[in-house]
């Protein structure tokens, strides 16, 4: 072979060689987005994304890890402490704690805990697991409650719910120890999805508000047989009630 031959195949294979690179990328490290570049807890399935485990947090101070939303507003990822009674700060560094992440206190042994009036979302298995849960308040400015939010908590027997909230997700408050529930009036929550209540077998009363208009036919599936709505006549909660044969204490309008 010439050297002019043997030049051309090595110059071809340098050029090859540097457009496979120039797609990979260079493997550095990119500064963080406001919207996040690296573990944000994110797992890219059949073209959808659905996050199960917390973020990788950019902050950590005292027991809590924090990871950044935009300058003014975090959402707390990681807990290493070892209390069972935990307070969740309101502000670090300045900025406002706004969401509860995915898997926080996942199957943690936490007895109680003070959510602040900072949070707008819990998401999704947030308290998953907490086997030794006994109560929660969820307070004014909480909009959205996540999938499995509150799953598998069987000491869980009182829940107080906001009127700020606008979607609790599917599976939310499901075999807990619940014993009763009331749902507040709200223009922004009118809507019960699937499976929210489901196998609460120590749910003995729902108190439902005119602001109801969908409730769906699995909300309350496997639930005690000891149920009873509490609704106001000729509202959606009673028509359900009668619908769904669940004994109903209507309320006088």
């Amino acid at each position: 072979m010439n050297i002019k031959k043997i030049v051309t195949s090595i110059l071809a294979c340098v050029v090859c060689a540097g457009i496979a690179v120039a797609s990979a990328g260079c493997g550095c490290q990119k500064s963080k987005s406001t919207s996040g570049s690296g573990n944000n807890g994110d797992a890219q399935t059949s073209g959808s994304i659905y996050r199960n485990y917390p973020t990788d947090p950019d902050l950590t101070q005292g027991d809590f890890g924090y990871y950044f939303l935009n300058d003014k507003e975090y959402k707390v990822t990681v807990y290493n402490g070892n209390s069972k009674n935990i307070t969740i700060p309101s502000t670090v560094d300045g900025a406002r704690i706004k969401v509860i992440d995915t898997s926080l206190f996942r199957n943690s042994d936490i007895e109680s805990v003070t959510i602040p009036d900072s949070i707008n979302e819990i998401r999704d298995y947030a308290f998953a697991g907490c086997h030794e849960l006994k109560e929660v308040v969820i307070p004014e400015g909480v909009t959205v409650i996540g999938q499995n939010a509150f799953w598998d908590c069987p000491k869980l027997e009182k829940i107080t719910l906001p009127s700020s909230l606008k979607k609790v997700g599917e599976y939310a408050f499901s075999h807990t120890g619940i014993t009763s529930i009331t749902i507040p009036e709200s223009e922004t929550f009118v809507k019960l999805n699937r499976y929210v209540f489901y196998q609460n077998e120590n749910l003995k009363e729902v108190v439902l508000p005119l602001s109801m208009t969908t409730i769906a036919d699995d909300t309350f599936a496997e639930c005690s047989s000891d149920l009873t709505i509490t609704a106001y006549t000729g509202s959606f909660g009673a028509s359900y009630a009668k619908t769904h044969r669940i004994a109903l204490n209507e309320l006088p309008r």
